[in-house]
């Protein structure tokens, strides 16, 4: 009776639905920019046409992501616009804010697959207590290490810190026992930039339990601890002990310069993202692949500082997902194409096109994964639960040039610790207003 019931309801929508159109834009083209992701949404929706009887139409872009971004703020506030909106999960608070988004928790309530998704990945795709965005495939960051070099050093592998103080343990065995070679690169200063801010500084920050900005109150943060103990981090390995390169992180074309000197192995660690395995070191990439690569690089999950209260490992993720245009009149048939989409053998079919973090464990924890990719399946299960995301508010680009700055203060010994925390937050103040600051112990 109830398999009766159900087949009668889906029967009666999928007559209500017909003649329907739900339109999707992403910034991607044929055989051009992002082609994959034509090619699967071209493989899916014909069978999802047939099924709900409506038509399907994916806007093809293919242009520059801040000319995407604003064909997209153009058309919604002209009252248009596609219905599902393929946009990077870091335009949400500042779309939300624009009420350029609908609120999609609703929609989440009909998808299945969303009981999978790793809670960071939620929060990602979230704001101010509602659900904007459904992410698609994400990325992570950790400390990458060259095997061999830790080989000649005496060092056992595989290899995962435990703290900061194991990190730099490390280092310091590498330096003595292997000369001409720099211990660690850890992202600084302004030549480096978003790079140094995400993949340099949040992710000693965030091991000390701090961060830029505080969610609670909605101010930013511009004077801890936790700000003082990741300068103070910097300080150690750049200045102090001279355990990295601080010339090569303020040189012109430093992370290509750093990528090559890698690849030379005469970096023996050095913190990245996903991209950094997937693309830079791929043994396809004639410039600075490894052929030998998943023998010969390891990684491991970058640790909290190591006192009590800190977190056991730390990452930081983007990503591109589902958002819903605030004009979208039929939400239920939306749903529907999503929750389509969304099965897990058309993600797997993604991911196979294009591989990527999975934002869900039972795609990451899928045979077809871990099989096919070891790396994407291990890095997905063992960092996703610990990622966070950046406040990506208007101002977020200013803030962190102003982190990039003091990284670079600091480790290139301009500035002491605490002058140059003191100019961060009289910059940043001016940049939000006193109102928007705070202090934490």
């Amino acid at each position: 009776m109830r398999k009766w019931l159900v087949a009668v309801l889906v029967s009666i929508m999928v007559i209500i639905a017909v003649g329907q159109k739900v339109t999707i834009i992403a910034n991607a083209i044929k055989g051009g920019k992002n082609t994959q992701v034509v090619d699967w949404f071209e493989k899916y929706i014909p069978d999802i046409e047939k099924e709900l009887g409506i038509t399907v139409e994916l806007i093809q872009t293919g242009i520059k992501d801040e000319d995407f971004k604003a064909r997209i703020v153009l058309d919604i506030k002209g009252g248009g616009g596609a219905d599902i909106l393929w946009i990077d999960g870091f335009w949400v608070p500042e779309f939300v804010e624009a009420g350029y988004l609908r609120p999609i928790d609703d929609i989440l309530a009909e998808i299945p697959a969303w009981k999978y998704y790793y809670e960071p990945m939620k929060a990602m795709g979230s704001y101010k207590g509602k659900t904007y965005l459904i992410p698609a495939g994400t990325d992570v960051r950790m400390i990458y290490y060259n095997k061999e070099l830790f080989r000649k050093a005496g060092i056992p592998v595989p290899w995962q810190p435990k703290s900061w103080e194991d990190i730099i343990k490390t280092a310091r065995i590498i330096k003595e026992k292997l000369p001409g070679v720099i211990p660690i690169q850890l992202n600084a200063g302004t030549e480096m930039g978003e790079a140094t801010t995400m993949q340099g500084f949040f992710m000693v920050l965030l091991g000390a339990g701090g961060n830029l900005y505080d969610w609670e109150t909605g101010k930013w943060i511009v004077k801890s601890s936790a700000l003082k103990d990741a300068l103070n981090f910097y300080k150690q390995i750049y200045v102090d002990e001279k355990l990295g390169d601080a010339a090569l992180q303020v040189s012109p074309g430093a992370r290509e310069k750093t990528f090559e000197l890698f690849r030379q192995e005469k970096i023996a660690m050095y913190v990245e993202g996903t991209w950094f395995y997937t693309s830079v070191l791929n043994p396809n990439n004639p410039s600075w692949g490894f052929p030998d690569r998943d023998e010969r690089i390891g990684w491991a999950a970058m640790p909290g500082r190591g006192k009590p209260q800190d977190p056991e490992f730390v990452s930081i993720s983007g990503g591109t997902g589902f958002a819903v245009n605030v004009n979208c009149k039929n939400p239920k048939l939306v749903a529907e194409v999503l929750k389509r989409l969304l099965y897990v053998e058309p993600q797997l079919s993604y991911f196979q096109m294009k591989p990527f973090v999975s934002p869900r464990s039972d795609l990451a924890d899928s045979c077809w994964t871990v099989n096919k990719d070891k790396f994407i399946a291990e890095t997905s299960r063992t960092l996703v639960k610990y990622t966070t995301f950046r406040p990506a508010f208007p101002v977020y680009p200013e803030i962190s040039f102003q982190a990039q700055l003091l990284t670079e203060r600091v480790v290139t010994g301009q500035m002491s610790v605490e002058k140059a925390l003191e100019e961060f937050a009289k910059e940043v103040t001016k940049i939000v207003g006193k109102e928007n600051v705070i202090e934490k112990p």
